[in-house]
């Protein structure tokens, strides 16, 4: 593993040196840099390539927190190229060092002493009728929410065509093992190990008791609908977080599991349950 690509979260307050200190440590290592424009212009240099290009490198190093390793993983998964997350402060459940742990991180790179966590992503569409409106892929999860605006919908979901519920609710999240330690887990949605092969669909902030997540098979696919009312209603579908569009009646959206999964770069010694002791603290009196 000798060339990698640099994404980097260039809003986390002390990135400048961080990326300084990364980079000088990757040229004396004699590692190969492929970084995009904006990069590029921060350390004041002429060689940059399209995003879209970091991912020709036998590695994408995502240096900044969560969120920038979500963005690597979904332009990173598609051409099964691994990520490195570096960590810049914050909480981080899914980069694997500190800034501080780079030069020993980057040695056992080169050894090849570390190993793959594959992490099962999903696919978000949006349809209207037979045509294809919007898709995306993610990580973690996909959020359909009502509007600001609207009042408390009504949605329909289905579950391999099959009808599932209608319920009152703010809206509807599926997220993957990964994700179950996001959004859904702070709407009270339960944490599926890291290593299973699973959907958590999780109604949000439903107005009725009766609904409880729902633990799917990878292989199931999720239809949602917003059904229409007298009043405007729409709504929004967020993936990772990051990646939104418009959802309004006359569309429904599908959400199932996508043919290529992520690649994080673990070291020896790391594990799903430890981070849960230690991110969660776990087992420790509060």
């Amino acid at each position: 593993m000798k060339r990698v690509g640099l994404l980097v979260a260039l809003h986390k307050p002390g990135v400048s040196e961080s990326l300084k200190q990364l980079v000088t440590l990757l040229e004396s290592l004699g590692f190969e840099i492929a970084m995009p424009n904006d990069v590029a212009n921060l350390l004041e240099r002429n060689s940059f390539v399209p995003v879209e290009e970091l991912v020709k490198a036998d590695a994408l190093i995502a240096l900044g927190g969560d969120g920038c390793v979500l963005s690597a993983a979904r332009l990173a998964a598609p051409h099964n190229v691994p990520v490195l997350g570096v960590r810049i402060g914050g909480f981080g459940f899914l980069a694997e060092i500190e800034i501080e742990h780079i030069e020993e991180a980057f040695k056992k790179l080169l050894a090849g002493e570390f190993w793959l966590d594959e992490r099962i992503m999903l696919q978000a569409e949006i349809w209207h009728g037979e045509n294809l409106v919007w898709s995306a892929i993610g990580l973690n999860d996909a959020v359909i929410l009502k509007s600001p605006t609207s009042p408390l919908p009504l949605w329909e979901v289905f579950v391999n065509e099959e009808l599932l519920a209608r319920y009152p609710a703010d809206g509807v999240a599926v997220a993957t093992p990964t994700g179950s330690t996001a959004y859904t887990l702070s709407a009270g949605g339960p944490i599926l190990a890291a290593d299973i092969e699973a959907f958590l669909l999780m109604p949000m902030y439903a107005h009725t008791l009766t609904l409880r997540p729902l633990v799917l098979s990878s292989k199931a696919k999720v239809k949602v609908k917003l059904l229409p009312q007298r009043r405007l209603v729409e709504g929004e579908i967020s993936v990772d977080g990051q990646v939104n569009c418009q959802v309004l009646p006359i569309h429904h959206v599908l959400i199932f599991q996508a043919p290529f999964k992520a690649q994080i770069v673990r070291f020896h010694g790391s594990s799903f349950y430890e981070r849960l002791r230690q991110k969660l603290r776990w087992g420790e009196r509060q």
